[in-house]
């Protein structure tokens, strides 16, 4: 896919989600919450470590409904992760022209729906706005990235990386804006990050 800038070439690649399982989620909807805690640690002082967990992996998954739809990381790291949470974040978005610009994200929140097959499946669409500093908007693309997580059950560690190559736009300071769209529920949800090339 590529889009002009005054001329030249942009060319966007989004990467494919990836996924893991364990997220420790924000207490919400506190009474289950606390009550299912309560009865993990009781199983803990048994002895019945798996039943313990099964128990906190419930109280993450009422929790995940609670949450809102939002962004909990994004920023610009050196490389492209392949594990949930292993990074190496750049120190200044700074960067040379001619590169190409890896931004790891953590969507949570997101809506997990039935699919045909009895499992679960959660859907989100990643639309991508380049501006200058004055707000003038350079190019845009809707649902460049198009991600579907399917499992037997919700999954409490989401993550993409989104690689934007902007080896053919000029020196100069930009905006780039990312818009999630969680496909089973509506919701959106955006973030901004600032760059320069030299």
């Amino acid at each position: 896919m590529t889009h002009g800038i005054r001329g030249r070439t942009f060319a966007v690649i989004a990467a494919s989600a990836l996924v893991s399982i364990g997220m420790p989620v924000n207490a919400s909807h506190a009474g289950t919450l606390v009550d299912l805690a309560t009865e993990a640690e009781q199983l803990l002082d048994k002895g019945n470590g798996l039943e313990a967990y099964e128990k906190l992996r419930s109280s993450l998954s009422k929790a995940s409904e609670k949450i809102p739809f939002d962004i909990r990381r994004a920023f610009f790291v050196t490389a492209k992760p392949v594990v949930f949470g292993n990074y190496d974040r750049v120190k200044e978005n700074q960067f040379p022209v001619g590169s190409s610009l890896i931004t790891y994200v953590e969507p949570v929140g997101l809506a997990w729906k039935p699919n045909d097959n009895g499992e679960l499946f959660s859907q989100f669409t990643v639309d991508f706005e380049l501006r200058n500093p004055t707000g003038e908007k350079l190019a845009v693309q809707k649902a460049f990235g198009n991600f579907k997580v399917e499992s037997r059950e919700p999954l409490f560690e989401i993550y993409t990386p989104l690689t934007l190559d902007v080896s053919s736009v000029p020196a100069g300071d930009y905006v780039l804006q990312y818009t999630f769209t969680d496909q089973n529920s509506g919701k959106t949800t955006s973030i901004e990050q600032k760059f320069t090339l030299k």
